[in-house]
């Protein structure tokens, strides 16, 4: 009885906003990943490079629709971390895959094969657990200029090194897994930086002040939309998208546990709990990015009714 009133208080510190908030970023998020790969896929031929491909995509409607929802699962995400930690808003964000499925599901016309409906249940049970057992909660999010310095050179070396393995592997799925990671640094990091601006706002501390915060999260949201277009024309949805939505709220979740001090329940049930819900989440990632149904709703297959049966 304890135990069971124990788990109930750790659930119920989970902020309603932010959950709200974050399933609808996640949503938005759903749509925009649909349209832009639809849009990536209808350029042919294949642009020489990044810059090329973006400057066709954006004379390409389908694709500036994605960018539209795009935008608004931004706003939702921004908000959403101004009510929530950073682990407990991107951890959220991994149901934008389920999102992804219903779509195709509308698009296609098709049955919700076991497969996916066991890789939905494996991500729902998965996150649950998860936000019931670490009960993440807010840290300290001023960042020491020497942090900041060290956290930036991370944030290069270690994006060099997932672009320079992209374009040396042969592989399509190898390439597309590698830029679909590094889209997901570049996101995770953006979301990061959302979660400071936000802090120091509602402390009143000026906006020009924040000058450097806002254009390293705008360079990041501007590499995580290019390397998400290049990750989709690599190789298959699944090894593009899988990686993406997986490594956005693991590099979220511990550059908050890591530099902020994100508290969370570590005893040895409650991490044994936590662990078994990521590793739920992590395999429901990997079965729904490989359903024909997402693969339909983003045009990846031509004929998607005859692909998900």
């Amino acid at each position: 009885m304890i135990v069971v009133t124990l788990k109930v208080s750790y659930a119920s510190s989970v902020s309603t906003t932010a959950l709200l908030l974050a399933l609808l970023a996640a949503l938005a998020g759903a749509a925009a990943a649909v349209f832009q790969s639809r849009g990536a896929l209808s350029v042919h031929p294949a642009p020489p490079n990044v810059v090329r491909l973006l400057l066709q995509l954006v004379r390409t409607p389908i694709w500036l629709l994605g960018a539209a929802f795009a935008g608004l699962s931004g706003l939702f995400h921004a908000v959403a971390l101004s009510h929530g930690s950073l682990i407990e808003v991107e951890s959220i964000m991994v149901t934008s895959l389920l999102f992804a499925l219903g779509l195709g599901v509308v698009v296609s016309n098709a049955r919700v094969s076991l497969r996916d409906w066991l890789g939905a249940l494996a991500t729902i049970v998965g996150l649950v657990a998860f936000l019931l057992f670490a009960d993440p909660q807010d840290g300290n999010y001023d960042i020491p200029l020497r942090t900041a310095v060290i956290g930036t050179f991370v944030f290069f070396a270690v994006m060099a090194t997932l672009i320079v393995l992209a374009r040396r592997a042969t592989a399509p799925n190898v390439r597309a897994a590698l830029f679909g990671s590094s889209a997901a640094v570049a996101l995770g990091s953006a979301a990061v930086m959302l979660k400071v601006i936000d802090t120091n706002l509602a402390n009143h501390n000026r906006l020009l002040s924040l000058l450097p915060v806002l254009a390293f999260l705008g360079l990041c949201e501007l590499s995580a939309l290019a390397l998400q277009q290049v990750a989709f024309r690599q190789g298959s949805l699944a090894a593009a998208l899988a990686p993406f939505v997986g490594g956005n709220p693991l590099v979220a979740g511990a550059v908050g546990i890591v530099i902020f001090d994100e508290r969370f329940h570590h005893s040895l049930g409650d991490l044994l709990g936590a662990l078994a819900g990521i590793g739920l989440v992590l395999a429901g990632i990997v079965v729904l990015a490989a359903s024909p149904l997402v693969a339909a709703g983003s045009g990846e297959t031509a004929d998607p009714k005859v692909q998900a049966n």
